[in-house]
Formats: structure tokens, C-alpha cells, sequence
């Protein structure tokens, strides 16, 4: 039962990587390394910016 539960762990670490849901973690974690001394967004606000960002920084997907 233990190796299911690894497994699954594992797989469900890596679609999240895959489809970007971990983000606003990384972030976090990002955040509080590099500015301990002030609070980070919260998600809506970093999942609002990121979303404000992509629309106004379109990519062609090329270089």
C-alpha cells in the first residue's frame, strides 16, 4: 500500500509540474528565500498577475 501511495504522490508531483498548477507554490518558496521581510502575494493575486502578465506579453512560441 506504501508503493501505491509513493506512486501517486510522484505521478501527482509531476502533472502538476507539467500543467503549471504549481506555480504559485514556487513562488512562495521563491519569495520567502529572496524577501524575507515582506509577505508574498496571495494566489488570487499572484494567479491575477500572472494572467495580466501573459495578456499583455503575447508569444509567438518562436525563439
Amino acid at each position: 500500500m506504501a508503493a501505491i501511495r509513493t506512486t501517486w504522490h510522484e505521478f501527482r508531483a509531476f502533472w502538476r509540474d507539467l500543467t503549471g498548477e504549481n506555480a504559485y507554490d514556487r513562488y512562495v518558496e521563491r519569495h520567502w528565500r529572496n524577501h524575507p521581510d515582506h509577505e508574498p502575494m496571495s494566489e488570487r493575486e499572484f494567479w491575477r498577475a500572472r494572467d495580466d502578465f501573459n495578456e499583455t506579453h503575447q508569444s509567438t512560441g518562436c525563439c
